[in-house]
């Protein structure tokens, strides 16, 4: 079973396998070309050239930016890591929300469902509240975290409504250019993997219930319901 690169189709098989970053992308230029037009409102055309080389591009505009060139790296990663062990999809919308999914494994092991994060500094847990409620909590860089194992939790249960309780279903948080302690690549909390790309590489070539035959069909099933963001349109599909 052939697996192409992140940007490309699986025309074979019929797979849409999606464009990792694809939708991060055009939101960044959506907000830099409304920024472009604010600024020649303010300042006119000529002094908005010079106002955007001084101060660059808005910070939560270059958020988009810097979000999707994570995804372009760990979707290029996973999918050279993969080649023939499975299928990776890349960029799938969730139907009737504005939230979508960065990557989706479909290996002998399982479905990993993978959201992708591009911060910066430590990556650990601590444990946050009194001696007799203590809870494991996620920190970058200093700061709380733990609001994201919620996110790719849900996203993990609204991709189980379509794979149904038969194959093992794995979230997972992977971080890019991120630091970890000496003897930490990989944690786990609340059931959520939190994780860098090489590790997680390794983890999606462990052997498991699934043969390519069921590989197959299950990839089918989540591309459909999960469609693509389409580069063609800017938009991403109604799904069916």
């Amino acid at each position: 079973m052939g697996i192409q690169g992140p940007d490309k189709g699986d025309p074979g098989n019929g797979l849409d396998l999606g464009t990792a970053g694809a939708s991060a992308r055009a939101e960044f230029e959506r907000r830099r070309a409304y920024d472009d037009i604010r600024r020649r409102q303010r300042f006119g055309r000529l002094l908005a050239s010079l106002v955007k080389g001084i101060a660059g591009e808005a910070p939560s505009t270059r958020a988009w930016e810097r979000g999707g060139h994570g995804e372009e790296r760990v979707g290029a990663f996973l999918s050279r890591a993969l080649r023939a062990s499975g299928v990776i999809l890349h960029d799938r919308s969730i139907p009737g929300s504005r939230a979508d999914i960065d990557h989706i494994a479909i290996v002998p092991s399982g479905v990993w469902i993978i959201d992708t994060k591009r911060y910066s500094g430590r990556v650990e847990r601590r444990h946050v509240g009194g001696w007799f409620n203590r809870q494991p909590a996620l920190f970058v860089n200093g700061r709380n975290r733990t609001n994201l194992l919620s996110g790719i939790a849900q996203q993990g249960r609204t991709v189980a409504q379509v794979t149904g309780a038969s194959p093992p279903l794995r979230s997972v948080l992977c971080f890019v250019d991120a630091e970890w302690g000496l003897l930490t690549r990989s944690l786990i909390i609340d059931d959520v993997v939190v994780t860098s790309m090489r590790p997680l590489a390794a983890a999606l070539h462990s052997r498991g219930p699934l043969n390519d035959t069921s590989i197959r069909s299950l990839a089918q099933r989540i591309s459909v319901a999960f469609p693509s963001y389409d580069t063609s349109l800017g938009k991403r599909p109604r799904a069916p």
